[in-house]
């Protein structure tokens, strides 16, 4: 009492009641457009708690889901998700409510393209392939490691395959590219490998034109026949080395172009 200072007291009892325990993840990661690369279940956002003992409102960036009061969701597209737990069991009675929110990211496999950013020939085959999608994708080179760079040099001839995944496991895509070179050496020697000499890929309007060192026209060759065998006039040509021409269009650019270099016959 203010005005006589008048005071008694007493005992009471503070009862604390826990509020609802669940924790949601940061971050959820939703696939679109899967293409059956990767094996995804749907994407469910649970809080592990009972629907009998306690009562759930879920709402996306703020705004409430209708009829979504179960204790899991299912989102369909990306953004901030949210819900609202509260107490209901018949032991505590206590309506203690707790709040989370996580987002939920939207990631898809991605559209890929493969550049050959040298022409045929050249001293260091370039490829640069370019992944495109709302997703972050890394690279593989013929199934070798995984890189962020879409960049790879120094390549051999012939087909290359390129891989372009989500780093969120959302899929991923292969395209194969071409490169034109010619092999510097084949053995024919009956053993079944490298048998023949020949320039894949350079086209069929393409001429080659086989020489000795002494400049001697040993055979001219169709890029899509069997290839050279090593012989001339059906005698085997001995081990060294041969030169050839090759009169081919550039696939970069269509150009014309005649190429010189020369091969090794091993036996």
């Amino acid at each position: 009492n203010d005005t006589s200072v008048c005071y008694e007291v007493a005992a009471l009892t503070l009862q604390v009641n826990p509020l609802p325990e669940f924790n949601l993840e940061a971050n959820y990661i939703l696939c679109l457009n899967t293409n059956g690369t990767e094996v995804l279940d749907p994407l469910v956002i649970d809080t592990g708690l009972s629907a009998t003992d306690y009562s759930f409102e879920w709402s996306y960036n703020s705004t409430m889901i209708p009829g979504a009061t179960g204790p899991s969701i299912m989102p369909t597209q990306g953004g901030s998700y949210s819900v609202l737990v509260t107490d209901m069991s018949t032991s505590t009675e206590t309506n203690c409510t707790n709040t989370d929110t996580t987002d939920v990211i939207e990631s898809e496999p991605p559209s890929l393209t493969i550049e050959l950013l040298t022409q045929a020939f050249a001293d260091n085959h370039v490829l640069e392939a370019i992944a495109t999608g709302i997703g972050v994708y890394e690279y593989s080179l013929d199934g070798g490691p995984w890189q962020d760079e879409g960049i790879f040099t120094g390549l051999s001839s012939g087909d290359h395959e390129i891989t372009a995944r989500d780093k969120n496991g959302c899929g991923l895509i292969a395209v194969s590219k071409f490169i034109i070179d010619y092999p510097l050496y084949f053995t024919p020697n009956g053993d079944g490998n490298n048998e023949t000499w020949n320039i894949e890929g350079v086209g069929s309007n393409a001429k080659i034109y086989i020489f000795d060192r002494y400049g001697k026209l040993l055979k001219q060759l169709s890029p899509d026949g069997n290839g050279w065998d090593g012989t001339f006039n059906n005698e085997a040509m001995p081990t060294s080395d041969y030169w050839f021409t090759v009169e081919y269009d550039e696939p970069s650019n269509g150009v014309r172009k005649e190429f010189k270099a020369h091969f090794t016959l091993k036996r």
